[in-house]
């Protein structure tokens, strides 16, 4: 019989695979016939009708491709309306255990596919968002000019862990998978610039706006993960992590994308998060956390922290770990004990951690610089 907690495992993988692959009730007769119809229509689509103007690219995210987006008709409809082609950028990703490639390799095809423009637009969706800022941070010379994100994991997303987990089941894991999990040595170097790889770029980033219910809103990537700090303006939607269909019902975007007019942006999230690295003399330090101690402002213990990641989350490791803290309030404390027997723990209090321009700080504390 299996356990409470191995049952609640399950659940939660049922749900969060049919969130991801948007789950269809047709038979297979009807599902196999519209397919046909789908390609037959995009080959429509990917032929070039405006060759002076710049395209726009879509690029999808983590177990995405063409049908990501608006059915091929509707993108045509687009293609009229703003007087400019549509194109997809695909890239190998999935569900299953697979030897599918981390982004930083993705970057080098993104920047052959790119090559051929001297001028484009992007919309990116979820994961594809992370794999535009990192060819970005690797090419300033390039053609992006305007760009817009849904739904994107600037700073990871709790599902990945349990993707992660699910690819661990085979001997190829699900290398995607591990490096969007929050603290992840990708997202560290990643975000560690304060998304310099923006600048001169005009970036609209779109999250979903937190539902009232239970599964109401994106159960994908949340608010605060979602939020981007620097160089963008960022507006909330109504809806849920699949906002790449969605695409032609929000006014704001499309404007954005046919008069690069961005529009006034959302407020910001109320939840403060943090990700902390501990150094010894300059070295990561590797931790379990059974070394970390949250207090909160009455002495007692409080568990809304984790550790990444139990195995490598990028294609260059940094080594160590990273603290992942949750709901920070400036009364907190936080305890880190040093894995050699320290009596004295490093203190840091919820206030230091805390910061009114960025929802998620990264903070490194060198235990040899107390």
């Amino acid at each position: 019989m299996l356990a409470p907690m191995r049952i609640s495992w399950l659940l939660r993988l049922v749900l969060l695979v049919l969130v991801l692959s948007g789950c269809s009730m047709k038979k297979g007769s009807e599902v196999y016939a519209g397919l046909w119809q789908t390609w037959e229509q995009m080959d429509t689509l990917l032929q070039e009708q405006y060759p002076d103007a710049p395209p726009v690219i879509l690029v999808h995210g983590w177990n995405g491709g063409e049908f990501t987006w608006p059915s091929a008709q509707e993108l045509m409809k687009l293609e009229q309306a703003l007087q400019r082609d549509v194109f997809f950028f695909t890239y190998r990703t999935g569900l299953v255990a697979n030897r599918y490639p981390p982004i930083e390799i993705l970057e080098e095809k993104l920047d052959r596919f790119l090559a051929q423009y001297r001028q484009v637009d992007v919309v990116a969706h979820s994961m594809g968002g992370l794999l535009i800022r990192q060819y970005l941070s690797h090419h300033a010379e390039n053609p992006i000019r305007r760009i817009v994100f849904l739904s994107t994991p600037h700073f990871g997303t709790g599902a990945a862990k349990l993707l992660a987990e699910l690819g661990s089941l085979q001997p190829e894991g699900n290398i995607q998978a591990q490096e969007i999990q929050p603290g992840s040595d990708f997202l560290w170097v990643l975000n560690e610039d304060s998304g310099i790889e923006l600048e001169g770029h005009a970036v609209l980033n779109v999250l979903v706006a937190p539902g009232a219910r239970w599964l109401e809103g994106d159960i994908v990537v949340d608010p605060t993960s979602a939020w981007l700090p620097w160089h963008a303006v960022n507006i909330a939607v109504r809806g849920d992590h699949h906002l790449g269909r969605r695409l032609l019902q929000m006014p704001r975007v499309l404007a954005f994308l046919r008069e690069g007019r961005l529009p006034e942006p959302d407020v910001l999230p109320l939840e403060h998060r943090a990700w902390v690295r501990f150094l010894a003399h300059g070295k990561p330090m590797s931790f379990t956390p059974s070394r970390i101690t949250h207090l909160d402002d009455r002495g007692r213990r409080r568990n809304d922290f984790s550790v990444c990641c139990e195995v490598r989350a990028g294609l260059y490791p940094l080594g160590g770990n990273t603290l992942v803290l949750q709901h920070i309030r400036p009364e907190d404390t936080f305890i880190f004990y040093a894995p050699k027997g320290s009596r004295e723990g490093v203190r840091i209090t919820g206030n230091e951690l805390i910061s009114e321009r960025q929802p998620i700080v990264l903070v490194e504390k060198d235990l040899a610089a107390r």
